[in-house]
């Protein structure tokens, strides 16, 4: 986003009057909202926001770092509230400067105006807005930012220009200092500590979906969800997460439209209900709190409000009729043992393409033979191949490619699970245990025709230890010139000679033996490919077999079968 900003920034520079306007509406309304809160006037805000965009334009040039605009706008911002609250005579004072008795006034009949005319909850909301200018100016900002704005830690920081973890830690600490009048509030709304459970029981009539979780429970889920859930301005909605409780059960639910995850959860269902919420948001709350007490999460309207121990945070909830429904495995669908999958994967993930060229090798194809499946990656320099047990959908034997980002979360959402289920659905793949669905959109497209790039036979080769090559190569590579991959390999049926050049006249070289070998070679490498083909070799020895430098190198682990890795060579001038 700060690139985003720079850009920008120095097209303003240059007189383009389309970035200011692109500008003013990617802050516009965090700026009408901070002054807003500040003044509590909505028209007068309308005039900040219009002068502080003015002082922008003609201040713009004066601004050393563009990176730190989020920052800058902020204290801009912040001074024209300033400026219009020392005209109206409205001070502000630090919590340690301000008696006890103008906080008691001010904050008891308007306080409990409010719980009459419009509830205990939005009572509680305009004290923690009195209570806020006790705080220091920094405090204040980051407390309003996070709880009445709702933005996220990381929203926070790249708005003030520090880190996430700094905002946590402020948050925290202000937190600390508004505990210690605790009191103050029960006062101000009227109840006394005894009647605490009662007013408990007030504020939670109405509510609707009821559940309580464990922290480590909802957070594990939450965070491979969070992974999922995406963050356009074109489909907002996909930046929540579904929570759907029904009987005993708890799912909770994420999707970008390419990938879904579906997740049970463990918790108590008090009522059940459907609700989406922010993900991120949810994420940011419940990793804030311990994990030895249970969190409650309740919805009214369409607010959530998630409790843990003396801590309540209210976050907007939405309705679930827009959020795209995911589909459900076959209960007849494959099983495929799960160490078997997530090998196949280990071993071949790391060769596919990661550029957005070609599009179809942007992912894992599964070739679905009679005997056996072929899980195939190549990015057009490298090839990994691996095979497991025939998997036998119900649609046929037709092959499929499963995205790449995909991939990576079958690896993380199934870490664990003995077996997988596997099930297609016209164009979508699906994989489940009893804990998770993963459902995944397939890429469109004919994969190549991998089996001619493998040689059926080749005339040389030689077994060595993969732990001896790997760490040769790596301690070659590091010492080469950084700006030069190459690495050369002299293979003979009794050693390898590793080499790479560290400047224009001198190399470096390291020798190691071989286990047994036959056939000799001269053959450049990219170090980088081959280690990190090497570390994808789930065996202790390794074969590489060879016909010319000029044709790819092959890697196969000793003692498995089912499992090749090709990488092409490069041409060397040493």
């Amino acid at each position: 986003m700060s690139n985003d900003n720079i850009e920008l920034i120095q097209r303003i520079l240059k007189g383009d009057d389309a970035a200011f306007t692109c500008l003013v509406r990617k802050y516009q309304k965090q700026v009408h909202a901070h002054a807003w809160r500040k003044t509590g006037d909505f028209h007068i805000a309308e005039d900040i926001t219009q002068e502080t965009f003015l002082q922008v334009y003609r201040k713009l040039a004066t601004l050393k770092d563009p990176s730190q605009f989020p920052a800058w706008l902020h204290v801009i911002t912040n001074r024209r509230c300033l400026a219009w609250l020392r005209k109206k005579r409205i001070q502000t004072h630090p919590l340690e400067e301000m008696a006890i008795e103008i906080a008691e006034k001010t904050s008891y009949s308007s306080h409990i105006a409010a719980a009459q005319a419009e509830s205990a909850a939005e009572a509680k909301r305009e004290l923690v807005q009195n209570l806020l200018v006790r705080l220091k100016e920094s405090d204040q900002t980051v407390i309003r930012l996070y709880y009445l704005s709702e933005m996220t830690y990381a929203e926070i920081g790249e708005l003030l220009g520090v880190s996430a973890d700094t905002i946590r830690i402020r948050i925290r600490r202000a937190r600390e200092r508004l505990k210690k009048h605790k009191p103050m509030i029960q006062e101000a709304l009227d109840i006394t500590i005894e009647q605490a459970d009662h007013f408990h029981k007030y504020l939670h009539e109405g509510f609707g979906m009821k559940l309580t979780f464990e922290k480590d429970d909802l957070l594990s889920s939450l965070q491979v969800l969070e992974r999922v859930a995406t963050r356009q301005d074109t489909a907002p909605i996909l930046s929540n997460v579904l929570i759907q409780a029904e009987g005993n059960t708890i799912e909770c639910m994420a999707t970008d439209t390419e990938i879904g995850i579906r997740m049970k959860v463990d918790g108590t269902v008090k009522e059940k209900g459907t609700i989406l919420v922010s993900a991120e948001k949810l994420v940011d709350i419940v990793k804030a709190w311990p994990a030895e007490q249970p969190i409650d999460l309740a919805t009214t309207d369409d607010r959530v409000e998630i409790t843990c121990g003396d801590s309540v945070r209210k976050i907007v909830g939405f309705p679930d009729k827009a959020f795209p429904q995911l589909p459900s495995v076959d209960s007849e669908a494959p099983i495929i043992d799960g160490k078997t999958l997530r090998s196949v994967l280990h071993k071949t993930g790391f060769a596919a393409s990661t550029t957005a060229e070609r599009r179809f090798l942007n992912g894992l194809y599964f070739n679905l033979l009679e005997d056996r499946t072929e899980v195939v990656a190549t990015d057009g320099i490298q090839i990994a191949l691996a095979h497991c047990e025939p998997l036998k959908l119900s649609d046929g034997n037709g092959g499929f490619i499963v995205p790449l980002k995909a991939v990576k979360e079958i690896e993380r959402t199934f870490a664990n699970s003995p077996e997988i289920k596997i099930s297609r659905i016209e164009n979508q793949i699906l994989f489940a245990d009893d804990h998770a669905t993963l459902t995944s959109r397939l890429v469109a497209a004919e994969y190549p025709a991998y089996n001619s790039i493998i040689p059926e036979s080749f005339v040389g080769r030689v077994v060595v230890s993969k732990a001896s090559i790997v760490d040769t190569t790596r301690e070659i590579f590091s010492r080469a010139n950084p700006k030069n991959a190459l690495v050369c390999l002299e293979i003979d049926p009794e050693q390898i000679r590793i080499s790479a050049k560290i400047s224009e006249t001198d190399e470096i070289h390291e020798t190691l033996a071989v286990e047994s070998g036959t056939g000799s070679i001269r053959i450049g490498m990219n170090a980088q490919l081959l280690i990190e083909t090497l570390s994808h070799i789930e065996t202790k020895s390794v074969s590489l077999e060879f016909s010319s430098a000029l044709k790819p190198l092959a890697v196969k682990p000793i003692g498995q079968e089912g499992h090749i890795c090709l990488i092409m060579p490069m041409s060397m001038d040493f």
